[in-house]
């Protein structure tokens, strides 16, 4: 039977929460009011499967509150300014290939120059300052040339020639503008057709900046060369590489398909943290204080979601919940979580697989190899990118012998999938389904699903789950702590509880599992308001 709080105890749990973004932070949330319940709310979740609610605990500390970046809420950008971009280089009455001539002038003039400085590189802010000076050399140079046989370039062109000379030196070349409009998420080519994934947009289809198969693969290799992965050219003897542009972004290429294939990945961002996510509407303050106490309690978390349903992003945010006097060992296919920039609090190192250097094998490091080495390094905590094979059971290892408080995303597109594909990848290390259940039941206490919503562009939690226990038929046991609410499918709490020992650990952690019985709605202000935070 549920306990009903009186006046005075929603009272007092509304104060707690209301303190909720500004205990715990210097830099609390922009602009997010305290949220209370909505009455109108209805509510409906699944039949239960797991505990029944208990008298709820005596109210502990008010709930420490999440922090948000100053980076947060770019807008998007416009059809015009797409036009514009997709259009580029072709404003210029100059060929790609021109621009590209440039580029290696410049190249050469500044290998000169470490030649006879005897340096292999030069200071950033040096090399930057000799680029623009050689770049203007070079242009006039050419530009004499050129007028030759053609109308001379104005002022306004060649400056923007000037700029794509350094963005294809130093950036993202015929791509760098359109990287650079806010909003942008991700870039797919397909021969000379180009679509962009714009942050509350409808994705956009427009012509490729490149004219030719030719000049993509130029492209691609002039930018996988300035990535450090110069031995791993794009051609028909080596048709698929992956590289990260100089703003981090990740490229995934190919011509193993009809037309040359390029698929870029910007990372947004990359600062956020639950603060964020709150503002965006991907949780309330209620659930964005109780991941974030869950972490200060050193529970290993699985997040768990589909291809671009917002796994990284959140357990970005998450990680930089964790306190500043702890080691954070990051592993990676490919370099996404960040967690190694002065924004987070704690400490962090990150490790990135690597590639073959040959079709041998070698000097390949493959995650699981990752792990092993993170061992070694006097991690607090382990947290793994995305686990697809092997290394999800050396990861499960780690996170119930030796590293609790550590986090891993798994790729799932329904939450009913969660512990099937966890146990497939377990498979891939030859552990059978009643081993595996058990390796899970012993290493993962939450689980939290999230998800694409409604909106282009928005993304949610809809679950959270405890393990606790396996049931008769061996399967563990799942909690269901936060389920969708109708309409959004947004996570509020349900009719269930946390076991006594975790309900403690949250508790001493700054989270008041009180709430949970206090809202059961969330926190979220209304249906209507919560869009608005959300669009």
């Amino acid at each position: 039977m549920t306990n009903t709080p009186t006046g005075g105890d929603k009272d007092a749990a509304r104060t707690q929460l209301g303190r909720l973004l500004s205990q715990r932070s210097t830099h609390p949330p922009e602009h997010v009011a305290p949220a209370t319940p909505d009455p109108r709310t209805a509510q409906a979740h699944p039949a239960p499967t797991a505990r029944p609610v208990a008298p709820a605990p005596a109210p502990v500390a008010p709930v420490a509150p999440v922090t948000t970046s100053s980076s947060a809420g770019a807008g998007a950008m416009g059809v015009s300014d797409f036009a514009r971009t997709a259009s580029l280089p072709g404003t210029l009455p100059v060929p790609p290939e021109e621009i590209q001539k440039l580029r290696v002038r410049v190249a050469e003039d500044l290998r000169a120059v470490r030649e006879r400085q005897q340096a292999q590189t030069l200071e950033a802010e040096e090399e930057r300052e000799l680029a623009e000076l050689f770049a203007r050399r070079q242009i006039a140079a050419w530009h004499t040339e050129f007028t030759q046989k053609n109308p001379p370039l104005s002022q306004e062109q060649r400056s923007i020639l000037h700029e794509e000379v350094l963005n294809l030196t130093f950036r993202a070349g015929a791509l760098q503008r359109l990287l650079d409009q806010p909003g942008v998420q991700n870039i797919d080519i397909d021969g000379d057709v180009m679509y962009v994934d714009v942050a509350g947009r409808e994705r956009q289809k427009m012509a490729s900046p490149f004219a030719s198969r030719e000049q993509t693969i130029a492209w691609i290799n002039t930018m996988a060369a300035q990535s450090g992965h110069g031995e791993r050219q794009l051609s028909y003897a080596s048709p698929y590489v992956e590289f990260r542009l100089p703003d981090d972004s990740r490229v995934a290429a190919n011509v193993l398909t009809r037309n040359v294939s390029v698929a870029i990945r910007k990372h947004g961002g990359r600062a956020w943290t639950l603060g964020n996510l709150l503002q965006e509407g991907t949780v309330d303050q209620l659930l964005a204080s109780f991941l974030s106490a869950a972490v200060r309690a050193h529970m290993n978390i699985v997040i768990c979601g589909g291809m671009s349903a917002g796994k990284t992003t959140l357990m970005r945010a998450m990680g930089r919940e964790i306190p500043a006097s702890e080691r954070l060992i990051t592993l990676e296919s490919s370099l996404e979580l960040f967690l190694d920039d002065p924004e987070t609090p704690c400490h962090t190192l990150a490790f990135e697989t690597r590639q073959s250097n040959g079709e041998d094998g070698a000097g390949a490091i493959a995650l699981s190899d990752l792990i092993e080495i993170a061992l070694r390094y006097n991690a607090d905590r382990i947290m793994v990118g995305e686990v697809r094979g092997k290394e999800s059971m050396a990861m499960l290892e780690a996170m119930s012998a030796s590293q609790p408080g550590s986090m891993c995303t798994l790729h799932a597109d329904y939450p009913k999938d969660v512990i099937t594909r966890l146990v497939l990848r377990l498979s891939m290390a030859d552990l059978s389904a009643e081993t595996s259940y058990r390796l899970i039941e012993g290493a993962v206490h939450l689980m939290v699903f999230v998800k694409k919503g409604a909106k282009p562009g928005e993304k949610i939690v809809s679950h959270v789950w405890e393990v606790d226990g396996l049931n008769e038929d061996g399967t563990p046991s799942m909690t269901q702590l936060f389920a969708p609410r109708p309409g959004d499918g947004r996570a509020v709490p349900t009719a269930f509880q946390m076991s006594p020992e975790r309900a403690e650990q949250i508790a001493e952690a700054g989270f008041n599992p009180l709430l949970l019985a206090q809202y059961p709605h969330g926190t979220w202000e209304s249906d209507q308001s919560g869009e608005r935070r959300a669009s």
